[in-house]
């Protein structure tokens, strides 16, 4: 009785400061002028949505131009997701294979796509597609197909009785007939099933090596054909031990694609965003997405998990020991493995040629016939990667629009943050008191940097841009996010509903609902509750901070429920107070474990700090797209997005082995 009535009083107290922050909000806006509501979804939208299942015109109102912009959310999603399904499960079958060939070509092709930021490979694919030929050029690769700067015609089956194919068809300077996609489109789905495909491979890979041994020897010893033990045995108890990550992947395509706003297709969040600019009620447009957003995770979740449950209906003692990958080493490159028998020399020289080639290609692109110095060589014949175009705009990268007076401090400012990160998450063999002085001192030092000492005055906030936005935002993000991800962790384990329901709530919704949402609704809302009053670098930090530490709650909650219950009680018995027992006993322990999962969640908020070009901040890619946005450098965008990339992949890259080392030392 005394729970249910904690648990009621913990929801009055909590709908009654909801509902004080709301009424805060909506006199905010009508001390703007704003007149708040729901009544603008009957208003005529003013806008046309010309691409998508069904076409909306200007005069017809705001809901059913969300309703299209859901609709084509839900097309790319419906279209990306079975692409990077079917293209990850080659690529971690490849992983898989014996021939070391194979297996290393497929971790080349994963490993850059799983540490560059998915907005980075959005915006190169969208570069590469505008640069494909005219339409009167259109490449054909198959009848009544065309692809060309405009996008891709492809046959379109009128499923209206009597059906009727209606091909593409060139008249004049244009493609009519068929189905009509456009750059946009191509580029959003494309570059989502690029991008999750790593991802899927990976899940592929884990799930084969997860299958228990015992099952697949079983298998073995009823003198199952190779291609009957895996259509019988190997497949089914991986899809089973598979299906819960990629259920988080099929939800990462819907959120994903909500950063078709950065490149001009009309989703739902672009929808809604033209609504609130239009209307001004960015409280209701957000509280739209922020309800749809949550409605497809649980609609998702549910109907994956009870597919989870009819896979799972299987004797849990036969899940227990060794598994199959433990007797599956990673190949070498031994003379024996390549071309120890015919099949192995067969499948050595079709995969090296290819790669040979290909090697070739790129080391002349990149290095023989590259361009370093001079920026007017880049247009000659047979000129190569133009990285002198790199080196001619590398201050606008680093440092964006900052005068020159204030770079010296910007640069000990990075420099300093570099020092701390290698020092705080990358020198494992440095001793723990080491690691903390020199995270800390790299903090003091960046904070005397940017406040003017010793250069006798203060970078503003308004003036952190390019490389420096981007570290500041990266690692500020982590550390606050540290702290209050503890705190929500410990409160949706308490046992009062009054800490464990805003905590399930706030968390869940930051996992639901996408990043890129996530910053609109901080670059609305805040400005309301500051009267205006915060730049947008904050709006930022404050949506990173959120979504980090909501994230790594999961991942320490998982942790504590993974430490034996005993523990607190032998500290008990020892004579510790539960303070100490904490301290000493319990959180040691959650930290090994929680360490791995915790690097793979700063690995995910790094990637994030490219999303705040959304709201208006000058990071490092935004540094990039205002350099391309120069006809003088547009034809050297892979450049330039090039490195960019690498700045991420290598930072990306150094915090995901420290993953695999605080891995293998906790097990």
């Amino acid at each position: 009785m005394r729970r249910v009535f904690g648990a009621a009083s913990g929801g009055v107290i909590l709908t009654a400061l909801a509902a004080l922050l709301l009424n805060y909000l909506q006199h905010a806006q009508a001390a703007r002028g704003v007149r708040g509501g729901f009544g603008f979804l009957e208003q005529a939208a003013g806008f046309r949505i010309a691409e998508g299942l069904f076409v909306v015109a200007p005069e017809q109102s705001y809901s059913m131009a969300i309703v299209a912009g859901l609709v084509n959310t839900l097309t790319v999603a419906a279209l990306a997701q079975p692409c990077a399904t079917v293209l990850g499960a080659l690529l971690g079958l490849l992983r898989l294979s014996r021939h070391p060939l194979l297996a290393r070509v497929s971790a080349l092709l994963t490993e850059p796509l799983r540490n560059t930021p998915v907005l980075l490979q959005l915006f190169v694919w969208y570069g590469l597609l505008l640069n494909l030929p005219d339409v009167r050029q259109a490449w054909t690769p198959l009848p009544h197909v065309f692809l060309s700067n405009r996008g891709l015609a492809l046959p379109a089956l009128h499923a209206v009785w009597p059906l009727s194919l209606d091909l593409p068809q060139r008249q004049g300077f244009g493609i009519h007939g068929g189905w009509q996609i456009s750059i946009e489109f191509a580029a959003l789905t494309l570059g989502l099933a690029v991008f999750h495909a790593a991802y899927v491979a990976d899940i592929v890979r884990g799930a084969v090596r997860a299958v228990p041994l015992g099952l697949v020897e079983a298998g073995q010893a009823l003198a199952l054909t190779p291609v009957r033990l895996w259509q019988r045995v190997i497949l089914p108890n991986a899809a089973r031990a598979g299906l819960p990550p990629y259920a988080n992947q099929c939800l990462a395509v819907i959120k994903n694609s909500t950063l078709a706003v950065a490149i001009g297709f009309q989703d739902l969040m672009a929808v809604i965003n033209t609504a609130i600019t239009q209307t001004g009620l960015a409280l209701e447009g957000m509280t739209l997405a922020t309800g749809i957003y949550l409605a497809l995770a649980m609609l998702l979740g549910t109907g994956l998990a009870a597919w989870n449950h009819r896979l799972s209906r299987q004797d849990a003692g036969s899940l227990q020991g060794p598994r199959w990958g433990a007797r599956q080493p990673v190949p070498r490159l031994t003379a024996n493995a390549l071309w120890g028998t015919p099949a192995r020399l067969l499948v050595t020289v079709l995969a090296l040629a290819p790669l040979a080639w290909l090697a070739w290609l790129s080391s002349a692109w990149a290095l023989v016939d590259a361009v370093w110095r001079e920026p007017a060589a880049c247009a000659a014949d047979g000129a190569g990667a133009c990285w002198a175009a790199v080196r001619a705009n590398f201050p606008l990268l680093v440092y964006g629009t900052m005068p020159p007076e204030d770079r010296p401090a910007a640069t000990v400012a990075i420099f300093a943050l570099a020092v701390g990160v290698w020092g705080g998450a990358l020198a494992s063999r440095w001793p723990g008191r080491v690691r903390v002085c020199t995270v800390g001192l790299a903090v003091v030092v960046t904070l005397s940097a940017l406040a003017g000492w010793p250069w006798g005055h203060a970078v503003p906030v308004l003036r952190w841009n390019g490389l420096l936005a981007t570290t500041l935002l990266a690692i500020a993000a982590l550390l606050f996010a540290l702290p209050l991800a503890m705190f929500l962790a410990l409160a949706r384990r308490a046992r009062r509903a009054i800490l464990s329901w805003p905590a399930t709530f706030l968390i869940e919704a930051a996992r639901g609902v996408p990043m890129p949402a996530q910053l609109l609704f901080a670059s609305f809302v805040l400005p309301l509750l500051f009267d205006g009053g915060i730049a947008k670098f904050w709006m930022a930090l404050a949506a990173l901070t959120l979504h980090t530490a909501c994230l790594l709650a999961e991942v320490l909650r998982g942790a504590l429920q993974a430490v034996p219950a005993g523990q607190v009680n032998a500290a008990r018995a020892l004579g510790m107070s539960t303070p100490a027992a904490w301290w000493h006993v319990i959180w040691p322990q959650a930290r090994r474990i929680a360490t791995p999962a915790a690097l793979g969640v700063f690995v995910g908020a790094v990637k994030d700090t490219s999303l705040v070009g959304i709201i208006g901040v000058f990071d490092l890619l935004g540094a990039a797209k205002t350099v391309i946005a120069d006809t003088v450098w547009r034809p050297y965008y892979v450049e330039l997005y090039a490195a960019v990339a690498l700045f991420y992949f290598v930072v990306c890259v150094l915090l995901s082995r420290a993953a695999r080392r605080a891995e293998a030392g906790a097990a």
